[in-house]
């Protein structure tokens, strides 16, 4: 993290109701956070939203935050809770869906009133992809995946379940992600 000189001065500003110093402090927060979410999300337009989302609770908790030296610590964890906001209800919106489709007897029957046909297959094409570059990780790399993303378990839960620590579940959940990444460009 970068110490963003004067960020201090803005801060204080900013808790004192000046425009200009919220704006300068805003502009702060947005150079520093992109490049994190960014890495996270792979896509331009959430990471916009994550990001203002984040300057939003950052304006309405301004008052909350007692020790300016610890300005930076706190955004990343207001912005690190809105990206594990955002899965999660794209995790619960994914599931909701699968549950509908199981409801039709075919997994991958698709209402053709909700999905027309090319988004359908599109989206069997995505499914299938994604299928492919999983098989493709080692034994550990897809259990851990599966653990954490289908059956949405902690990192602590996962540990007991493979026999590890939970900061090495951690890592082995994030060298999958990298793994998966790589083999899904390699089929873009």
């Amino acid at each position: 993290m970068s110490d963003n000189s004067g960020y201090i001065q803005f801060l204080d500003g900013a808790r004192a109701g000046e425009q200009a110093a919220m704006g300068r402090l805003a502009t702060l927060v947005w150079e520093q956070l992109y490049p994190f979410i960014f890495r996270t999300t792979l896509d331009r337009d959430a990471t916009e939203d994550l990001i203002q989302e984040t300057l939003l609770a950052m304006l309405h908790q301004l008052g909350s935050l007692r020790d300016p030296e610890r300005f930076w610590p706190w955004i990343y964890r207001i912005a690190w809770s809105k990206i594990r906001d955002r899965l999660r209800d794209r995790r619960m919106r994914s599931l909701y869906e699968r549950m509908r489709l199981r409801e039709w007897g075919d997994e991958t029957m698709i209402c053709a009133d909700e999905i027309g046909p090319l988004e359908a297959q599109v989206r069997q094409e995505t499914l299938r992809e994604v299928s492919i570059a999983v098989s493709q990780l080692n034994r550990r790399q897809r259990d851990v995946l599966h653990l954490r993303c289908y059956e949405d378990l902690s990192y602590t839960e996962i540990a007991e379940r493979v026999q590890t620590t939970p900061q090495r579940a951690r890592v082995h959940f994030h060298r999958a992600r990298q793994s998966l990444r790589k083999q899904l460009a390699c089929h873009a």
